[in-house]
């Protein structure tokens, strides 16, 4: 009901065009629909459509987003204050003034960057850590805020710090209480520094990341830059060398640097004359007494031989003292180490090849003997030589140049080259034990095919050589590929009986060469089946016809029936 109400009043005062008398205080003579709508009377701060700048205060910033009765209260919209003290409790107790705008903006109460600003145009400008800490962390005073401070020392603040600082402790060493003689106003870190020790003693290398005690017991004045100083515990625990017995100076610079005190920079070659290469030049692996036994600095040796004698009297493989080697240790040995030896073998008059790289010295230079050992393979392979039966080298009386046939890779196989001889090794031959052809040794071994080939001769009987009387030059027929087949053309050289009307109508060379001793003789007429009568009824006009075997060859020499072929 009173919805309906206030909305025909509403439409009353509009046809009507006077204003609706205020009940928000003087002059307040705006229509209700400025501020109110129909839906509900209670105001939608969206939905308004009053212009505040016509009041003389714009509202921007925060001021825009809130509601009308955070300032206007009791919903008296009667002119009212325009200063931020109106709204806003001074809360800094007119210590920074009433003009809230100094530091705060409408945009936001904690404006940060316009404090900052002002902050700088005062005699404490914020720098570095300073600019991003709470202004409480300065402006504190029995739980309320203060902003006039009575001074801008640093130990106002910091005077915890500079008690609580161990490293180094700030109150024994008597240090100033004016923090900016080391540390930085503008630093991000209380211990960002700028204390310029370079102007007393340069802190490198590993002098920059000691603790300030361990130099700095618990005075800072007047404190020793001399290395002695410092190290003298050092100086008289080393041991390698003894710098005490040795009498070492104490300018521990002379040899050392500040980077690591167990790595000496003494030029060992400028005073003594013998530069540490490898093995010498390494303190974990030899030491300074190593050679300077009994603290003895001068009149040492500088040959390898007068520290390494042990080591060349001990050594046995090969035994140095009974081979009679050099003492000129540098030939065999490297500044690396005394094992292995890098003798060059090559360099002498036996290279060392093949299986020679891998044997024991003592196997070729007995009883230590380096000196004077032989270099010919028999003085070596004698047994060898002695112990070899196929063939047999001592009963065949090879040559003692075992580099005929053998080589340094291995005592077998041997690599004669048969075909370097009068009698090549080609076919069947090539795998053949040496001993089945030189029964009877190796001097003299005849090159004919039929001493070793004569048991194949006589036991052939399709022909029967012995009884044929064939010729006892194997090669004629045979080759030495295998005995069989052989390969005796009868087709070209003689009559062809492998191929025309002859193929397949024989079984063995009997058949035609009925006399077995004699294989120039063959017949014809034996084979054939027809009878004289007919034969030379059909030669009689032939001239010089003959009805034997001889006279069949003589005109059918291709085994044709036409004398022409």
């Amino acid at each position: 009901m009173l919805s309906l109400i206030i909305v025909v009043l509403l439409s009353l005062n509009a046809q009507s065009g006077q204003p609706t008398k205020s009940v928000h205080g003087k002059n307040f003579d705006l229509h209700c629909s400025a501020c109110h709508v129909t839906e509900s009377w209670r105001v939608d701060p969206a939905k308004i459509n009053f212009d505040h700048k016509k009041t003389g205060f714009t509202l921007i910033g925060a001021h825009s987003e809130i509601n009308c009765r955070s300032c206007h209260k009791d919903l008296v919209f009667s002119h009212i204050g325009h200063a931020c003290a109106d709204c806003h409790v001074d809360i800094h107790k007119g210590e920074v003034g009433i003009d809230c705008e100094r530091c705060h903006t409408p945009e936001s109460w904690e404006n940060r960057f316009e404090i900052f600003e002002l902050h700088q145009q005062t005699r404490f400008p914020l720098l570095g850590a300073h600019a991003v800490i709470d202004c409480q962390s300065c402006h504190t005073s029995d739980q309320r805020t203060e902003y006039k401070l009575t001074g801008v020392e640093c130990q106002q603040c910091h005077l915890q710090n500079f008690m609580q600082a161990l490293n180094p402790e700030h109150r024994k060493a008597g240090f100033s209480l004016d923090c900016r003689k080391c540390h930085l106003v503008n630093a991000s870190s209380w211990k960002q520094t700028v204390y310029r020790h370079s102007e007393a003693f340069p802190l490198t290398e590993g002098h920059s990341g000691i603790d300030c005690a361990d130099c700095h017991a618990e005075r800072y004045r007047g404190t020793s830059t001399d290395c002695f100083a410092c190290h003298e515990k050092d100086y008289n625990r080393t041991v390698n060398p003894d710098h005490q017995i040795f009498g070492f100076p104490t300018v521990c610079g002379e040899c050392h640097t500040s980077s690591d005190w167990a790595r000496s920079r003494f030029d060992h070659t400028a005073v003594s004359g013998f530069a540490l290469n490898g093995i010498h030049g390494r303190s974990d692996e030899v030491k300074c007494i190593d050679c300077h036994v009994n603290n003895q600095l001068s009149g040492l040796p500088k040959d390898c031989f007068g520290c390494h004698q042990k080591d060349f009297e001990n050594a046995a493989d090969p035994n140095h003292v009974a081979g009679n080697f050099p003492q000129d240790c540098l030939t065999c040995h490297n500044e690396e180490a005394w094992t292995p030896a890098q003798f060059d073998h090559n360099q002498t008059a036996f290279p060392l090849t093949g299986a020679h790289q891998s044997v024991a010295c003592e196997n070729c230079h007995k009883n230590g003997q380096y000196s004077g050992t032989a270099a010919d393979c028999y003085s070596c392979h004698e047994t060898n030589y002695a112990q070899t039966t196929d063939p047999d080298h001592s009963q065949n009386n090879f040559s003692h140049d075992c580099t005929q046939c053998h080589t340094t890779t291995a005592w077998k196989p041997a690599s004669f080259d048969h075909n370097q001889t009068d009698f090549p090794l080609t076919g069947a031959h090539q795998t053949l034990n040496c001993i089945d052809c030189h029964q009877a040794g190796y001097a003299g071994t005849p090159t004919a095919c039929i001493s070793c080939h004569q048991e194949n001769y006589d036991s052939t009987t399709d022909p029967d050589h012995q009884a044929a009387n064939f010729p006892t030059t194997c090669e004629d027929c045979h080759t030495t590929t295998a005995w069989k087949p052989a390969n005796w053309d009868h087709d070209t050289q003689y009559f062809p009986i492998y191929s025309g009307k002859h193929q397949g109508e024989w079984d063995t060379c009997a058949d035609c060469h009925v006399n077995a001793s004699d294989y120039s003789q063959f017949e014809c007429i034996n084979c054939h089946e027809h009878n004289r009568t007919d034969t030379d009824d059909k030669h009689k006009d032939v001239t010089n016809y003959v009805y034997e075997s001889k006279a069949c060859y003589d005109c059918h020499p291709t085994g044709r029936e036409s004398s022409d072929d």
